[in-house]
């Protein structure tokens, strides 16, 4: 009876649920979103223990050399690579030379034991789909996205453009071609929209570019190993323990900053990402009250149409207790279908931005999760409603017959 009276009233009872499932929707996007993101930027962070660069800011050194984001903050010598790589407390530890790009996808200039670099339990991270790892200087590793994004495959030839973004009218290093030599296994982070070639061939092209304005300009230009600069250098370490301590001693015995991308991105996450969030969920509390109010607005107008109703359903032998669930029934379809429905639209809005979130920052986000907050903000929105419902079914349980059907028609 409850389910075929909402049929009757069904634009009433598809604008309740509506209202209900908007406000829904919206938690849920907020609250999956922020654990997705969560997960996903800590993921990439956590690959390293420290991020070495020139001086600037160390939130800025980890955007742009984890997650291919940011402009650099300058340079640091190489050496400093060569000698932290020689510390007893380093794992591993890779040169990032960054300063072109293909079609806004960067080129990463490194060398070939980069991708030995170990996940969390010991194994390989970086995993080949096809062809190997580069030989030649000018040979590049592609990452899953930028294979599929731009055609390119084992074999094919392109030139970089000079600059960490795709301009139009930027330089085009036609002298220099690469060529592809692997395509890596997805990875689901950022490394997956990267161009990994040789720092040699990074060097070589901005010290040809050196070279030729300064023959434009008449000046000399000084040359040798010495003054060879990397972008960042990416650190892991032995024991995590060891971050703070290492991070001091790059500062005080180099030109250059050290970063710890864990804390940085937390720091990014509190001071920027949450302001935005809880913004979001108070407007999203403000939806859900609106629809608490809908519903009961609806319900008790619904009773109040059909008092006489009602009341001949207790002439024929309905009970209080009967009569009371019909109406509490009638609200209980209404919350769970517009809950229900909202989680569904949440997820499915989660789903749709997760390919552009994907193409714009390598991060891949698991739409349909569910994580615990939003778990529990659904059962507060469905007790919510079940509150909201039980106000009209109580009113109806008080009346009594006579009172109705005394009613003109």
């Amino acid at each position: 009876m409850a389910v075929r009276y909402l049929l009757f009233r069904r634009v009433a009872s598809f604008l309740t649920v509506a209202c209900i499932a908007l406000g829904t929707g919206l938690v849920c996007a907020v609250l999956a979103l922020r654990t997705e993101s969560e997960r996903a930027l800590k993921r990439d962070a956590a690959l390293y223990d420290l991020v070495a660069g020139g001086k600037g800011s160390p939130l800025q050194l980890v955007l742009s050399s984890i997650y291919h984001l940011d402009s650099p903050t300058g340079n640091i010598a190489y050496s400093e690579y060569e000698r932290l790589r020689r510390d007893s407390r380093v794992l591993w530890a890779a040169p990032v030379g960054l300063g072109d790009n293909y079609e806004g996808y960067r080129i990463v200039g490194t060398e070939a034991h980069f991708f030995d670099l170990p996940d969390s339990e010991g194994a390989r991270f970086f995993s080949f789909e096809r062809g190997n790892v580069f030989k030649d200087p000018f040979e590049v590793v592609l990452g899953s996205h930028v294979a599929r994004a731009t055609g390119l495959d084992i074999g094919d030839t392109f030139s970089g453009t000079h600059g960490l973004f795709d301009v139009a009218g930027g330089e085009v290093h036609d002298d220099f071609p690469y060529t592809v030599s692997g395509v890596l296994s997805s990875t689901g982070t950022a490394q997956d929209r990267a161009i990994f070639g040789t720092l040699r061939s990074v060097w070589e092209i901005h010290e040809n570019e050196d070279r030729l304005h300064s023959a434009i300009q008449g000046s000399a230009v000084l040359g040798g190993e010495q003054q060879r600069e990397t972008t960042a250098i990416l650190i892991r370490l032995k024991a995590p323990g060891l971050r703070l301590w290492m991070a001091e001693e790059i500062r005080q015995n180099s030109e250059g900053i050290a970063a710890i991308p864990v804390n940085e991105i937390l720091r990014f996450q509190r001071g920027m990402i949450a302001p935005v969030q809880r913004t979001l969920l108070l407007i999203s509390g403000f939806v859900v009250l609106v629809a608490c109010l809908s519903t009961f607005v609806s319900l008790h107008q619904a009773t109040e149409r059909r008092r006489r109703d009602i009341a001949v359903l207790r002439s024929l032998g309905a009970t209080r207790r009967e009569v009371a669930t019909l109406v509490f029934v009638e609200g209980l379809v209404l919350t769970l279908a517009g809950v229900g429905l909202g989680c569904i639209l949440g997820h499915l809005g989660i789903s749709l931005a997760a390919v552009p979130i994907r193409d714009a920052t390598g991060l891949v986000l698991n739409a349909w999760s569910l994580p615990g907050a939003e778990l529990q903000a659904l059962g507060i929105i469905a007790a919510s409603g079940v509150i909201v419902a039980l106000f009209p079914t109580i009113s109806c349980y008080r009346r009594t017959p006579i009172e109705d059907l005394s009613l003109p028609e």
